[in-house]
């Protein structure tokens, strides 16, 4: 939505929170492909006319951080997926359904190879699209529980997680897949990136009439301050990694038959996407610009907030 011609426009000096201090526990690990892979993909990025300064955003670090086993053709697949996910978010980018199809016939490989995995990460495309559809379509923010439903989907994060059965060679067991404690283990990741994700994003300014995030659906909820929402965002990413680590300690204990060895590295990738897409939101200069590093180190941005 447009700004008003009442609208009001001011600049706030704000500390983000530190989510890296909150994700000390998960281990970041790099892949040994990542200078080539980056370079190809970006190359190929280049090649089928999609614009975007992609030596800055990274994404092939984002890849290499989160797949760190992967090989190389496994690790050029995921920094392609996750290249066009990026410019599927991008405002001006076109349809963000066709963009994915740029693939469709490496994906179809692996389908072929897979079928049941396919139909899982198939479905969540789906609820990609159609989340950040039914987010864009909201003409007022939403409440917080229908933000937190539809911004899992809508992240595209659960489509990285079924990429980690992929890059792994896994083959998860129907019933590892629908397990109460993987469910909320996958749920618990996917809060932890997302909100993450929504902090840094505000460091490019905060409006409450314009796509929602986790920051104006608490400032509205809460009638907070854009600083203390940020705070309680902070606290939601801490709870989230704690949330995670308590189920991973039932995870490990559990005996389950479903539970094999392939579950059991599914729920290292998780721990891998953790922390290779926290440190990468400072890496990139999609939230930061280049003062990435500075931000790390301080935590302090100045924000234009229009409300």
């Amino acid at each position: 939505m447009s700004p008003t011609p009442c609208s009001q426009s001011h600049t706030v000096s704000v500390q983000l929170p530190d989510i890296l201090s909150s994700c000390t526990s998960f281990e970041l690990r790099a892949n040994r492909h990542c200078r080539s892979v980056s370079q190809a993909s970006e190359a190929w990025l280049r090649d089928v006319g999609l614009r975007l300064e992609w030596r800055g955003l990274k994404v092939g670090l984002w890849a290499a951080l989160c797949y760190p086993g992967a090989d190389l053709s496994q690790l050029r697949l995921t920094a392609d997926f996750l290249s066009l996910l990026v410019y599927s978010q991008e405002d001006g980018a076109g349809d963000g359904k066709q963009v994915f199809d740029l693939i469709s016939d490496r994906l179809s490989r692996v389908a072929y190879k897979s079928p049941a995995w396919y139909m899982r990460f198939h479905r969540s495309m789906r609820a990609y699209h159609d989340a950040n559809q039914r987010l864009l379509d909201y003409i007022c923010i939403p409440d917080l529980e229908t933000y937190v439903d539809l911004r899992r989907d809508a992240s595209g994060f659960r489509m990285m997680f079924h990429l980690i059965e992929y890059a792994g060679g896994l083959n998860l067991p129907e019933r590892a897949s629908s397990h109460r404690i993987l469910k909320q283990l996958t749920d618990q990741a996917c809060n932890i990136m997302t909100w993450s994700e929504d902090a840094l994003s505000c460091a490019k300014g905060v409006t409450t009439t314009s796509r929602p995030n986790i920051v104006s659906v608490l400032m509205k909820e809460r009638n907070c301050s854009f600083g203390s929402a940020l705070i309680h965002v902070g606290t939601l990413v801490k709870q989230s990694a704690d949330a995670f680590l308590a189920n991973e300690h039932l995870f490990d204990a559990c005996v389950d038959l479903a539970m094999n060895d392939d579950t059991r590295r599914y729920v290292k990738g998780l721990r891998d996407c953790i922390a290779g897409t926290v440190n990468w939101l400072y890496e990139t200069e999609r939230y930061l610009g280049t003062k990435g590093s500075e931000v790390r180190a301080f935590g302090w941005v100045f924000v234009p907030v229009l409300e």
